[in-house]
């Protein structure tokens, strides 16, 4: 092929190899980065700029957005715009930026860091956001794998499982949401959406059928992710995910760690039912009053994990839908939202803007999954239900105290 256009071109076959070489490179890498719409107008500019005609004009960038216009916003549109405070942003910056001056990068910290945000906080497109922020479209990416990147380096300082006093507090504020003893997290699933991946696209289509990213987080009484694991594509169940879940491994090693004074953590009915996991009794219209009972006490306690993801989804907008050419940028886009969720209420920074709980997912997810799966047990799950004297018996003594409670009221 070389060889031919050499001769129509006059040029010698070396030269057009090497010029074959470079149009590829460039191609991949812009895969790599760019969306759909941003890549055909790049691909168009590349080829004129091969065939020797003038590129496309683009749009002159705002000048000066950052340094002038976003400091004159009121502390209500900087919250809007970068879904955090301002002040939030101030201490974030001292938090992280001295990790984010690189020698390769020319752009201030502080700008950095606010196309992050921005980015994470919006849906707009990157393009959109360079010409805002007067960077280039590779920059602009580049700003939000930075950061993206340093918060997955320090999640373990920011997400990270309750000791000692901490734990107590956590038994005591979600028993004060419905009377269930001895809660100390709650766990659940979340789809989240992504864009076909150019690979093994089927594997990530959820039975929902639409292509996502299942992440599962636990989380405590104050809302915070205590642990995040986004490593699994979408066709896969919650339980799996739980099968292959980094925490699920620490907490087999050292159960008492994590589990002091036989607590345990909440989840839907897809978990195995284990003496540190409980879940509501499966509803064949056969159920007891104080199985019943049991199962709307821990419906309402559970439901803080559902207001967080709510939480999650409603700050960090870009979450809602993720449009990657490389699939592997969003796990960690996911894990660095978490991070920021956080930091966030760390700061006392709360936001509720348009955060609604689906009440009827809980039960969406349990019919919606094969009965195979429901309190299935794996060969790691046993060694933790070895543990005290079984899952299914605590289940039985906690629905039997409850109910007589709710007798007495």
């Amino acid at each position: 092929m070389c060889n031919i256009i050499s001769q129509a071109i006059g040029v010698p076959p070396e030269v057009v190899a090497s010029i074959v070489a470079i149009q590829a490179a460039v191609i991949a890498y812009l895969h790599t980065i760019l969306s759909k719409e941003e890549e055909e107008e790049e691909f168009e500019n590349l080829f004129l700029l091969i065939a020797g005609q003038k590129m496309i004009t683009h749009i002159p960038k705002t000048e000066n957005y950052f340094e002038l216009i976003i400091p004159r916003f009121s502390l209500s549109d900087f919250k809007s715009h970068f879904r955090m405070s301002r002040t939030t942003f101030e201490e974030l910056s001292l938090m992280i930026g001295p990790d984010l001056i690189t020698e390769q990068s020319n752009v201030p910290v502080m700008k950095k860091l606010a196309i992050a945000i921005w980015i994470f906080g919006n849906q707009e497109v990157h393009r959109s956001v360079a010409d805002r922020f007067g960077v280039s479209k590779s920059t602009s990416w580049q700003c939000m794998i930075d950061v993206a990147t340093l918060l997955c380096r320090r999640s373990r300082t920011f997400i990270k499982w309750p000791t000692g006093q901490a734990i107590v507090e956590n038994q005591l504020e979600f028993q004060e949401i419905a009377q269930f003893p001895g809660v100390i997290e709650a766990i659940d699933g979340c789809q989240i959406q992504i864009s076909a991946p150019h690979e093994n696209a089927d594997s990530y289509m959820n039975r929902k059928g639409y292509y996502s990213i299942n992440t599962q987080a636990i989380c405590d009484h104050r809302m915070r992710f205590i642990d995040v694991y986004a490593g699994c594509c979408g066709s896969v169940n919650d339980a799996r995910v739980w099968s292959l879940s980094d925490i699920k491994q620490e907490i087999i090693r050292d159960n008492a760690r994590y589990f002091p004074d036989e607590t345990h953590i909440l989840g839907d009915k897809i978990y195995p039912l284990l003496f540190n996991l409980l879940t509501p009794y499966k509803d064949c219209g056969r159920l007891t009053r104080i199985q019943r009972n049991f199962n709307l006490v821990h419906a309402r306690t559970r439901q803080t994990i559902e207001r967080v993801f709510a939480l999650l989804l409603s700050r960090f907008r870009r979450l809602k839908y993720l449009y990657l050419q490389n699939i592997e940028y969003a796990s960690m886009i996911i894990l660095a939202c978490c991070c920021l969720h956080n930091i966030c209420l760390s700061l006392n920074d709360l936001f509720d803007e348009g955060v609604a709980v689906d009440n009827n997912a809980a039960a969406d997810d349990i019919n919606n999954v094969p009965e195979a799966v429901h309190e299935n047990v794996d060969n790691n799950d046993q060694e933790l239900e070895n543990i005290g004297f079984g899952g299914q018996m605590k289940r039985e003594i906690i629905a039997n105290v409850l109910y007589r409670r709710e007798q007495h009221n």
